[in-house]
């Protein structure tokens, strides 16, 4: 390469941690440089290292480890294959041998490690200063440069005493000092990432991008994508994947699904008017993409997700002799969504699921997180699994066609987000109730997006919901038993979920631990967003069908209460009379 490609943080933002937590993250605004790529650079059959370079506390560790799980590659950390050599830490070898003898073994593992494919190495700081070392690395693959400003270096470092290049000096100093040596070698990696004010996961997507710009790994969903589309990944080990949010996207699924490894034939589930809507178009998308489907219909309605028509489902897989790698393209809301997905993940024990959902609250809820089931009469989705798409495309152009019933319904979601996580996405839904409700492209996009990213950040903390996770049924206790007292032909899920956020809150109120103003915030939102915030039934109905709710632990109910807007708990209720008593007020 004749120049390393440059991505710069330049928010001039205050730095934060490099902690891969998405929540509250710092997004960057890079400034990208192309640079020529040399030609053995890309993949000719192999897997071409990843090395990632530069001063200690850039992150190499945590990036590198993410980044092999996500590429599936092996993770190697030099330092750490340096100690296990010399049957001592690394500070020892320098105490007892001298810098010398550590360099030596250092370039004795660098050979090693460069004889591997499919790697993702981490070395030390100062393992390219040797040249013979970073052109040893360079033949093997990648060399990644991560940066961070000084200010940013000494915070992350902190104590030195593990740290043999800072002992007995100023640390700011001498930090300062040795990027001043190093920097022309870090320069002459093939990529440089200032890692100073991005999280683990906008690092590893920059430089998954480049790999993928540059053929060197397959390219993801996200290259190429249309304008205002956007992505996000869900980063769960081997089971990560990316959502492509944005217009006009379902003429793109042929293209985005591609690198995903799917055999050619498949099954799309959908339901008779989302078929009318967009199936026909994308069983054309798909086929010129060289997919074969076809298209089977299940009605969208919650009543008929069940038992007898998962039956049903799985003989007409059967019938259409789908294989391990047969995809299942579930293009739908809510009901298509966890039915074909649940079927896609006991079917053969287990295929391929692409969720493409058509309706807001399948948008930014039940598309996202890997929860599929069924429901029984005792109950709402008491069958299910935790099971992953492999990729989720939400084309909010579908969201204009949904009447304006099901998309205040799928906002009902959208505030349950805002209201235990972000209070400031909650203020901005307060102020811009018009603009939402007119459903303009852009401002979709953005709240889709968000909803997403929250979700998003909740998921990877706590896939299999034993912790923060069972804050995203905050409402769904009541709003569950709800659906089931009217036999699902009340209010739909997006009501029902509202009525039991404003009960749930409720409860909050009765027990001290939330302010009064904050229901009151919370009531109001939902009424402008045309919602119900007052019980229609009885509430010894609701009371009765609570008793079988999933999340009951030791025969104690656990809800999923508020602090206030934004802030989020869970806590046990010994007796059902608390509860008859915040059903009665809002009755």
């Amino acid at each position: 390469m004749h120049g390393p490609e440059v991505i710069e943080n330049t928010n001039g933002r205050p730095q934060i941690p490099l902690d891969g937590l998405r929540g509250g993250a710092v997004s960057s605004s890079p400034l990208v440089t192309e640079a020529p790529i040399d030609e053995g650079m890309t993949m000719k059959g192999n897997k071409r290292n990843i090395i990632l370079t530069g001063f200690m506390a850039t992150g190499k560790s945590s990036v590198g480890r993410r980044l092999a799980v996500m590429l599936g590659y092996d993770f190697l950390d030099l330092d750490t294959l340096i100690a296990a050599e010399a049957g001592m830490p690394i500070s020892q070898i320098f105490a007892t041998q001298g810098e010398a003898a550590f360099r030596a073994l250092e370039s004795r593992m660098v050979d090693r490690v460069a004889g591997r494919q499919g790697c993702v190495v981490a070395t030390g700081g100062g393992t390219i200063v040797n040249q013979r070392n970073l052109e040893t690395l360079k033949r093997s693959g990648v060399v990644v440069t991560l940066t961070a400003d000084p200010d940013t270096l000494v915070a992350r470092i902190g104590p030195t005493d593990d740290r043999p290049m800072l002992w007995g000096a100023d640390t700011r100093e001498r930090v300062r000092l040795l990027l001043e040596q190093r920097a022309q070698a870090y320069a002459r990696a093939d990529l440089i990432v200032d890692a100073s004010a991005q999280t683990i996961d906008q690092v590893v997507k920059h430089i998954l991008d480049f790999l993928a710009l540059h053929h060197v790994v397959a390219k993801g969903a996200t290259a190429n994508l249309p304008a205002m589309a956007e992505s996000l990944r869900l980063v769960l080990g081997p089971r990560s994947y990316e959502v492509i949010i944005g217009p006009s996207l379902l003429g793109e699924v042929g293209t985005l699904i591609q690198d995903l490894g799917l055999a050619g034939t498949g099954i799309l589930v959908t339901n008779p008017v989302d078929n009318q809507r967009f199936g026909q178009r994308l069983v054309r998308v798909l086929e010129e993409a060289k997919f074969a489907v076809t298209c089977i219909e299940i009605p969208e309605q919650e009543e008929e997700k069940g038992l007898e028509r998962l039956g049903w489902l799985y003989r007409q897989m059967a019938t259409h002799r789908l294989e391990r790698r047969s995809p299942v393209f579930a293009l739908g809301g809510v009901v298509t969504g966890e039915l074909a997905g649940f079927a896609a993940a006991t079917y053969l024990r287990g295929l391929p699921l692409i969720q493409i959902p058509t309706s807001l609250i399948a948008q930014v809820d039940s598309s996202i997180g890997g929860k599929v089931g069924v429901n029984l009469p005792e109950g709402k989705n008491l069958v299910g699994a935790f099971y992953q798409p492999r990729l989720v495309v939400t084309d909010v152009e579908t969201l204009a066609a949904l009447e304006e019933r099901e998309f205040r319904a799928g906002l009902a979601e959208v505030v349950k987000i805002a209201a235990i996580r972000d209070r400031e996405f909650f203020a901005y839904l307060e102020g811009n109730v018009e603009e939402v409700l007119s459903r303009d492209l852009r401002v979709l996009v953005r709240l889709v997006r968000r909803a997403c990213e929250i979700k998003a950040s909740i998921v990877e903390a706590d896939e299999w919901e034993t912790d923060v996770r069972s804050f995203l049924n905050f409402g769904h206790t009541v709003g569950h038993a709800l659906e089931a007292a009217t036999l699902y032909r009340g209010p739909n899920h997006g009501e029902a979920v509202a009525v039991g956020m404003v009960v749930a809150t409720t409860l909050s109120v009765q027990r001290g631990m939330c302010p009064g103003e904050d229901l009151s915030r919370l009531k109001a939102l939902l009424q402008a967003f045309g919602l119900p915030t007052t019980l229609p039934t009885d509430p010894a109905e609701i009371t009765r069908f609570v008793r079988y709710d999933k999340k009951i632990q030791s025969g104690q109910i656990r809800f999923v209460l508020l602090r206030g807007v934004g802030d989020a708990t869970v806590a046990s209720l010994e007796t059902l009379g608390e509860l008859e008593t915040a059903l009665t007020a809002c009755a």
